[in-house]
């Protein structure tokens, strides 16, 4: 798993860093989650959820690019027939190799992206907000769980270098969510997200150097 991880963020920042980097933009993103399960389960339904965080771009002439985000999201499923969920709150870290369409420097800019994302457990609860993850002990879902992500969307520029972000993605769980030896469950969401992105700096390719406004 280590070396999975580590091969991941490997490929994701020699992607970024073989493109001609120039512009690097930072901003907030909200958006909605729906969610359910596969797997080794059955009598579950789609859950909506919050997304929220933040993320920067870095984008080029050539209309590559990358986006780092880090995000809570709520994940997980409705049970027994609507009646119940399980919340699974993460806080994840989207690792997103983007190509821009069109020419630079228009004002619509679509774009398509894929990426490893990691996702981080803070939280497991019921319908009622009771927990449902154990005690430190005996834990009963994953801390830790491995997805792709991809997409597609727009970015569209409001004023000089303000753009806002439009995004469609979904994200696909490769781990075992839980800790259970009799059952193999994996996370299975489509999301929808809006931000917008102000400038923060160039990055000029040769020196390695990040030159904030």
């Amino acid at each position: 798993m280590k070396n999975c991880i580590i091969l991941l963020f490997a490929l994701t920042l020699c992607i970024s860093q073989a493109q001609a980097q120039e512009n690097v933009s930072i901003g907030p993103l909200v958006g909605i989650s729906i969610a359910n399960f596969r797997g080794d389960v059955s009598n579950t339904n789609w859950k909506p959820g919050l997304t929220i965080g933040g993320f920067y771009n870095y984008s080029s002439e050539s209309g590559f690019g990358f986006s780092g985000q880090l995000l809570f999201t709520q994940l997980g499923a409705q049970t027994n027939n609507k009646t119940n969920e399980i919340n699974l709150n993460y806080i994840q870290a989207p690792l997103l190799a983007t190509f821009f369409f069109g020419k630079y420097g228009q004002r619509m800019r679509p774009k398509i992206f894929l990426g490893p994302n990691l996702n981080f457990l803070v939280g497991a609860r019921d319908k009622d907000g009771n927990n449902i993850n154990g005690d430190s002990n005996n834990r009963v879902f994953s801390p830790f769980d491995l997805g792709l992500t991809f997409g597609g969307g727009f970015n569209y520029r409001l004023q000089e270098k303000i753009w806002f972000n439009f995004d469609a993605r979904y994200g696909l769980g490769l781990l075992d969510v839980t800790r259970l030896e009799s059952s193999n469950i994996k996370n299975n969401n489509w999301g929808i997200n809006v931000g917008l992105s102000f400038p923060l700096g160039t990055y000029n390719k040769n020196t390695g150097r990040l030159r904030t406004r």
